[in-house]
């Protein structure tokens, strides 16, 4: 099976990763186009084919990453926003807007556990691969976002943030 049709099931969970990763819409694309240009040119050396969603957004991260230390010297570059989260249909505009600031408030590391449970579906044992953590170090993050998630949500708001975590990961 060659890229293309490996990339083809998984492409939608890679957007999401990228936008979630840069934080807009337009640089999670140039994220994600310089990724694929990545992993297709690695594509040949892939060992594993079953594991080609995990190899993926390995590269969409370490290409972030890239990105972040050259950004450094100029301002930290972190997750700021996680635009373009999918939001259930029929909410309105305020509360997607809510969801969106209250994420940017969430530290770096458990945002970017929340976006690739809630978002792309990843599991926890793949997220603990993907960040380098154990098993439960991501559900310490996993949790830990929850909470701060709801809270910044409830305070910009003033309403209950349960929902908040639903809005971020519905697809």
């Amino acid at each position: 099976m060659g890229f293309e049709e490996r990339l083809k099931p998984v492409y939608l969970d890679a957007v999401r990763y990228a936008r979630g990763l840069a934080g807009s819409e337009t640089d999670g694309d140039d994220l994600l186009q310089d990724a694929l240009v990545r992993a297709w040119r690695a594509y040949p050396r892939l060992r594993n084919p079953g594991q080609f969603k995990f190899w993926l957004l390995k590269i969409i991260r370490n290409a972030h990453r890239n990105r972040a230390r050259k950004a450094r010297l100029r301002k930290w570059l972190s997750l700021e926003g996680a635009a373009e989260i999918p939001a259930h249909e029929g909410i309105t505009f305020e509360e997607r807007e809510a969801v969106r600031q209250a994420l940017k408030r969430v530290p770096r590391n458990q945002r970017e556990a929340l976006v690739l449970f809630e978002v792309v579906g990843m599991s926890v044992e793949e997220i603990a691969r993907l960040q380098g953590v154990t098993t439960s170090g991501v559900k310490s993050r996993l949790a830990r976002g929850r909470v701060r998630l709801r809270e910044t949500y409830e305070e910009l708001t003033g309403e209950e943030g349960d929902h908040a975590v639903e809005f971020v990961g519905a697809n």
